[in-house]
């Protein structure tokens, strides 16, 4: 116990502080070793995943962009070895092959951090974030990183400004993003989110790497049934979402409605036996991406998750449940008053929660809020989001 706490507070600063002094070095020595600008590196979720906008991207590219190459860099064995089952170029971050690539790439392309590939070999790429997720509540030095050791928010200091480019879903979020990530208003751009465009058409590959076992159960539902999506934040405190439902009486709703609950926790939160002997509530496994399963679901149940930005642009309504809001208020807070930018019922205890879910099925009264919600947060696509992007980063290129 001591050691790990001796690592958090000593050796992973130290450790980070190591590779902005690489990065560094590497983006000087870049002058006169000129990177591959075909080489698009892509990673995600601190390098283990195949997931969020980077997924979206990298898909896009590889299917109409011949004259890119896209690499997925990984520290994840399995996702390599499925992306490369599936014909496409991933390698392990630590190989040889992958240190060389990104060393060589012109374009490094992030959805949560430098760490998502190798922060020390990216130095003098073009950096690419395309996050995951507009910013209702706090994010970065807003939320956690102002409390940091001094080691860890220099480090962040020099890290905000390597990145060349940050996507963005509007014009209202360039603020929040320069605030919480520390980055120049300039290099700010609105181009909506890759991942969007799951909604709307079939992706090629967009199962790769997911756990896709309740897809074709969904799908077969949502030609009969109504079927509603809760997906709240976690919260690194002790409350736990779970705890807020009660199973029967939710059970018994969803019967006397005719209706289905797809339920996902965030993956560092366990149901532990909560709903696994109900047939009307479904647990969505922790690897299926759910981007997917949205234009099924006739709903979301959610309360500060930023999938609700997204979920606007199918324009189906939803239910904020936010059973703790003066708590996580005061503790994380927002970048905008919370009730003036949820279109939808708030409600704060779970007898709430199922009345406004009957309420919502008889009666959509929040349509116009929704609209007025998509028009100042969601970038409207003229082609595809993902294309939008490459146009952008082939401009700046």
């Amino acid at each position: 116990m001591r050691s790990d706490r001796v690592w958090r507070e000593y050796g992973r600063p130290l450790l980070l502080l190591a590779e902005c002094l690489l990065h560094a070095a590497l983006t000087l020595l870049s002058r006169v070793w000129e990177r591959d600008r075909s080489i698009w590196l892509f990673g995600a979720r601190n390098g283990i995943a195949f997931v969020d906008n980077a997924k979206y991207l990298y898909l896009h590219v590889a299917a109409r962009h011949p004259e890119i190459r896209p690499v997925w860099l990984s520290k994840n064995e399995d996702v390599v070895r499925t992306l490369r089952e599936a014909g496409y170029e991933a390698y392990y971050a630590y190989s040889l092959r992958g240190l060389y690539l990104n060393l060589r790439a012109g374009v490094v392309l992030l959805t949560h951090r430098f760490n998502d590939v190798n922060l020390w070999c990216s130095g003098g790429a073009m950096v690419v974030m395309l996050w995951h997720g507009s910013p209702l509540k706090t994010i970065g030095w807003d939320a956690e990183i102002q409390d940091a050791p001094r080691l860890v928010r220099a480090a962040n200091r020099y890290i905000s400004r390597q990145i060349d480019c940050l996507t963005v879903t509007a014009e209202a979020l360039i603020e929040p993003f320069a605030s919480g990530l520390r980055i120049d208003p300039d290099r700010i751009v609105v181009t909506g989110y890759p991942r969007n465009d799951v909604l709307f058409e079939a992706i090629p590959g967009a199962d790769i790497g997911s756990d896709t076992s309740v897809y074709g159960e969904v799908s077969r539902l949502a030609e009969t049934h109504t079927i509603w999506l809760y997906l709240p934040t976690f919260r690194p405190t002790d409350t736990r979402a779970s705890e807020q439902l009660d199973f029967d009486e939710l059970e018994s709703f969803l019967e006397e409605a005719d209706a289905y609950l797809l339920l996902k926790l965030h993956p560092n939160e366990r149901l532990d036996g909560h709903g696994a002997d109900y047939s009307r509530i479904l647990s969505v496994p922790e690897q299926s991406d759910v981007y997917p399963l949205l234009p099924y679901t006739d709903g979301l149940i959610t309360d500060y998750s930023s999938i609700y930005f997204d979920y606007l642009l199918l324009d189906k309504p939803i239910v904020f449940y936010a059973y703790d809001l003066e708590r996580y208020r005061s503790e994380r807070g927002f970048y905008f008053e919370y009730e003036s930018v949820t279109p939808g019922p708030v409600v704060t205890d779970f007898d709430g929660l199922v009345d406004q879910l009957e309420r919502t099925l008889d009666h959509d009264e929040f349509a116009d809020q929704r609209r007025r919600m998509r028009e100042r947060f969601c970038q409207p696509s003229m082609t595809s989001w993902s294309e939008t992007v490459y146009r952008v980063i082939s401009r700046r290129l």
